[in-house]
């Protein structure tokens, strides 16, 4: 399956993905990855194949990124509900982020330095009031009930999907085309929906005026 799904993945960044482009790069890498594996190393055990299927994922994540270790144990993630598992590839996946960290960076010119600067030029960060960090623990708080509201959500969802009888995977490409629709609807009626925001990151997490907001 790696020549439709590296051709789904890059028609769906080219196309500007609403998602982001990371689940694509993690598709095409570990497809990759797994297919090197069992062509060219002539593997055929199944944790030697999972394992350059997760180096190749925990690459393309590392490099997209920035960050060796996040990238990394993100693609450990990816594949499990409960958190990181198969301990066993953490260290091959880790190196094999670095070294994509660095090849990455050094291709494309861009310095080995974090996304965002969090330390603010006026010191309003650093020091802040006591009731600012209360109001920061409320927000959390705050952050925490959209996330419930987000996994209620998600298990309405599944159940009108089942309703539908819509979870089995022979049905897959129905789900996807419903999944789809929604997405474009929920686009086209609230667009902000449809950007990630990492631009306006620096300056919302630093308490810069609105009217420096890049969008």
């Amino acid at each position: 399956h790696v020549s439709p799904m590296v051709f789904a993945s890059l028609f769906s960044i080219l196309a500007g993905g609403s998602l982001g482009p990371e689940a694509p790069l993690v598709a095409i890498c570990g497809a990759i990855g797994g297919f090197v594996s069992r062509r060219v190393f002539r593997q055929h055990h199944t944790n030697v194949v999972r394992k350059h299927t997760l180096m190749g994922m925990a690459g393309a994540l590392a490099a997209f990124f920035g960050v060796p270790m996040g990238g990394s144990l993100f693609a450990l993630e990816v594949c499990s509900r409960f958190g990181i598992e198969y301990f066993e590839h953490l260290i091959e996946s880790i190196f094999c982020g670095e070294i994509c960290v660095v090849v990455f960076r050094s291709l494309s010119g861009l310095s080995i330095a974090p996304i965002w600067d969090l330390t603010a030029v006026s010191g309003r960060i650093l020091e802040t009031e006591p009731s600012q960090v209360l109001l920061g623990g409320a927000i959390g708080l705050y952050g925490a009930l959209m996330a419930y509201c987000f996994a209620l959500f998600h298990w309405k969802n599944m159940e009108f999907f089942a309703m539908l009888d819509l979870l089995d995977n022979k049905r897959a490409v129905y789900r996807a085309w419903i999944g789809g629709i929604f997405v474009i609807l929920l686009s086209v009626l609230v667009p902000h929906t449809a950007f990630w925001g990492e631009e306006e990151i620096q300056v919302i997490a630093n308490m810069g005026p609105a009217k420096d907001l890049p969008n």
